[in-house]
């Protein structure tokens, strides 16, 4: 069994503005020098229904989050999270992400698995 590295082309999409540190070129870096490496798998994230986010959320955070998606520009959720409208698909393909290294491993596809993802806690 190897390691799985499972990522999306839509973390990059996600946008914080100039001059925050959580930003593309952080993924970018890592997922280029894992490009490198010839002992990992590379997956992508999978589908999900949202309504499995309630296992771990409020409703009413999932709907503030879910409304919050601006569609052009940049929004603060608070004084550190920045999102825009490219984070929407990027948060979402985190999870898939998330979830697919979860049942992966579970299911024993993978010994492990690091997912490249943004935004971070996606």
């Amino acid at each position: 069994m190897s390691t799985a590295i499972i990522t999306s082309d839509t973390s990059i999409h996600h946008l914080t503005g100039d001059g925050h540190p959580e930003r593309p070129e952080r993924v970018i870096a890592i997922t280029e020098k894992l490009k490198k490496r010839n002992d990992l798998i590379w997956d992508k994230p999978k589908k999900f229904d949202l309504d499995i986010l309630k296992k771990v959320h409020d409703k009413k955070y999932i709907d503030m989050v879910q409304r919050s998606f601006p569609k052009e520009g940049l929004k603060f959720l608070d004084g550190d999270t920045v999102i825009s409208p490219g984070s929407e698909k990027a948060t979402r393909e985190a999870v898939g992400s998330i979830l697919k290294a979860i049942d992966s491993v579970e299911q024993k596809k993978y010994k492990n698995a690091f997912c490249v993802v943004r935004p971070p806690g996606g």
